[in-house]
This record gives C-alpha cells, structure tokens and sequence, in this order.
C-alpha cells in the first residue's frame, strides 16, 4: 500500500486532528515490555519513521494505544493486543496495524522483540481453501480427534491466549505422529465436521495455521513471563543499550543477540548464564588466587598465583563452566555460547553498555579479513604480557571476553571436550 494511501486512511478512521490541535502532554508508559535494553529499533526503517512519527508521536492515537498494551487483561496475548488496536484505532489493513504496533515501539512503550512477535500476529495471510492434504489413515484421523477432545476446554476460554493453547494442541498432535502436522488443514476441518469444535474454534485454528504459530520462536507471554522474572530478580536495572547485543543481522543470524537469547533460553537459565560472567568478575577483582596443599600429617602448603597465573586460571574455570552448562540438563540441550553468557550478563545487569561498547570496539575480534590465527596472534601479543593482568577492570574483563570469543571461533562447536572439562 502506497504511503500516502496508508495515512490519509489512517487520518480518517482515527478521527484525530493530527496537524494543528495542541496535544495534552501524555504520561509516561508503564507497559510490562517497556525498552530498557535496547537503542533504535531496527523494526522502524527509514521509510516508515516519518509515517509513524507524524501519527503516534505525542497523539491521542498514542496514549490509546498505550492503554491497551497497559491492559492485564490481554497484555499477555499477542492477538488480543492487536485486535484490540484494530478495533480502538478503526484498522483495517495489515500495514495500519504494523504502523500503529511501530508507534508504540516509538514511545518506547514496547521493545523490538514484543513489537516483533506483535507484527506476527498482525499478519492478516489467511487463505481458506476448500481442499486440504490427507494422507492419513482411519485409526490415524481418530487417535488425532481424541487428542482434539483433550484440548476442546482450553480452545473454547477465552480468557487464554489463543496462540498459546493452538501451539498447546499442535504440541500434543506432534507428540502422537509427525504426520498430524503435515495434516493440519485436513484436522481442522474433520474436527469441526465431527462437532468436536465450533465454527468459531476452527476458524481461529485455521489463524493460527495460516499465521505458522507453532512455528513461532517466541510468544508474547512466553517473553512476558521471562521479563517479569528477570524483573523481579534485578529490579534496578537502569535503562541503556549496546549495539552490539541489540543490533539485528550483525552476526550470521537475522535477529539480535539479545532477541536469539529470549528465543532460546527462559529466565532462570539466562540468570544462571549472567552468574557465569558476575562470578568471572569478581574473580578479576580479587585480590590473590591461592593454592592449597595439605599434606598428611605435615604442614599444608599454600602457592600464591602470580598475575599471569591468576589470568589464566580464570581464563580456564571460565572454559569449564560453559562446558559444564552445555554438557547438562539444566538448559535443555542447547547449546550456550560465549556470546550468550555476555548478552545475559548484560541483560540482567551485570554488565554495563559502555563494558559492551569497549568490547565491540575491539576491531581485531571482529575483522572479516583476518584469519582466526592471525586473531590469536594479535591477542597473544596484547595481552600475552603481565601488565596487562595488572590493569584494574573493565581492561582485564575485557581481555578475557577477547580471548574467550577468539577461543569459540577456532571450532564451530562450543565446547572442546578434550580440555574445556579440566580445569589444569
């Protein structure tokens, strides 16, 4: 839709005077996905930022949409919040409802991953044809119903959201054969000529369907239930950002390092990842690393590091600890990386964005042109030395985050089993 087209709609549907009329000055957002984290949004491009501003900066659109994203009775749900702007703000299209999404992403109200899966559910792809795949077998299509029957009460409240008992459903239909998923459609359809469900019901499943919900990486109560945790735990965080953790498409992945962590871990395993760089941290800052012998029957033996020493061990525990996560239950079999544990530390507060810039500002690391050899040789020769150690923090964190991620790119894999669990 041509832009001109998509404001002169939007105009006239919200009935606001959006050009000479003095605007009440509007309070201060309280949304639970309020930015704290991130700078710029990647999400407001170029060529739509004067269309967003010129409708939701300072409006009366805006605080509208501010209560809505305010409201606990569907801020969990992702389609509630977005028919709930349609319905406010008189939106029709896709491209309305993305830009008013953008404006409260704008007004900081929300973050680029809460906008984002928004714009998900704002997706209005939603195809209804009559024929749909079946490869299934009798027995099959009834051990598929009877999973439908199970799920009849979740997908009939309506104080759910809808997208998190339809990936509910899917989930269970997995469980029982990978053909139900490829059979989706054809479910839907028996399930409703069966009564099992209502007109209505189907017509949500078929959403969701089209929308690929179970496909979704994230949900917006799955992040809500993150956020208020790490919240809770770390409730005065001040508000800062660091490009290098919030950026999309820096590194291989099209999402930021701080969107993939939400995707891939829930809150107790990003605090137990940020532990990992807090206790490197006071490590770094202590005063002597000593070792312990005791003797039988003689007098035990104590062997202070020398600061090289000291660096090194650190540098090793560190090494281990990753490797121990990753070879645990604890998150799941993913597979955390280096990247992972700073952009948790920095998500929780641990680690503070200037820390962050200084590091991203180390070229060296990042240098396309140079090979991972010629990496560990300029690092070797930088901080090879003692004075290095000596420096107070943040330089001797900063000299192990370097190493560290110099150390992950040698291998693809994460963990190297055949040193990464010794500690000497």
């Amino acid at each position: 839709m041509k832009t001109k087209l998509i404001i002169a709609t939007l105009c006239s549907s919200l009935m606001f005077n959006l050009v000479a009329s003095e605007i009440t000055p509007l309070l201060s957002s309280d949304s639970p996905y309020r930015n704290l984290r991130e700078g710029n949004s990647h999400l407001i491009t170029s060529h739509k930022e004067d269309d967003v501003v010129r409708l939701y900066k300072d409006t009366p659109a805006l605080e509208s949409l501010r209560k809505i994203i305010n409201d606990k009775t569907i801020n969990r749900c992702a389609t509630k919040v977005v028919s709930a702007i349609q319905k406010e703000l008189s939106l029709s299209s896709e491209d309305e409802t993305e830009l008013a999404i953008l404006g409260l992403r704008l007004d900081d109200s929300i973050d680029d991953i809460a906008a984002g899966i928004l714009i998900k559910a704002a997706d209005s792809n939603f195809l209804s044809h009559p024929i749909a795949k079946n490869d299934l077998t009798a027995e099959e299509e009834t051990k598929a119903l009877d999973i439908y029957k199970t799920k009849i009460a979740d997908l009939q409240n309506k104080t759910l959201c809808s997208e998190d008992t339809y990936r509910a459903l899917v989930g269970k239909l997995n469980e029982g054969s990978y053909k139900f998923i490829k059979n989706l459609k054809h479910l839907n359809k028996l399930a409703l000529d069966k009564k099992i469900i209502k007109e209505n019901d189907f017509k949500t499943l078929e959403r969701m369907r089209a929308k690929k919900v179970h496909e979704w990486p994230i949900t917006l109560s799955s992040y809500r239930s993150t956020l208020d945790t790490v919240a809770k735990n770390f409730p005065t965080r001040k508000k800062e950002s660091a490009k290098l953790v919030t950026e999309a498409g820096r590194f291989k992945n099209k999402t930021s390092l701080r969107q993939g962590l939400y995707e891939k871990f829930n809150a107790t395993q990003i605090i137990l990842l940020a532990n990992v760089v807090k206790s490197l941290k006071k490590r770094l800052e202590a005063k002597d690393i000593m070792i312990h012998i005791n003797y039988v029957d003689q007098e035990s033996e104590i062997i202070s590091l020398s600061p090289m020493e000291k660096f090194r061990f650190i540098l090793k525990l560190l090494r281990k600890e990753l490797a121990l996560i990753n070879n645990s239950t604890i998150i799941n079999g993913r597979q955390a990386t280096f990247l992972d544990i700073i952009t948790a530390a920095y998500e929780v507060g641990y680690i503070s964005a200037d820390e962050i810039d200084q590091f991203a500002a180390l070229e060296e690391i990042w240098n396309p042109k140079k090979t991972t050899k010629e990496k560990v040789m300029v690092w070797v020769k930088l901080f090879g030395g003692v004075a290095s150690v000596l420096l107070p923090p943040p330089f001797g964190f900063l000299s192990v985050m370097a190493i560290m991620l110099i150390d992950q790119q040698v291998s693809e894999a994460p963990v190297n089993p055949d040193s990464d669990f010794n500690l000497m």
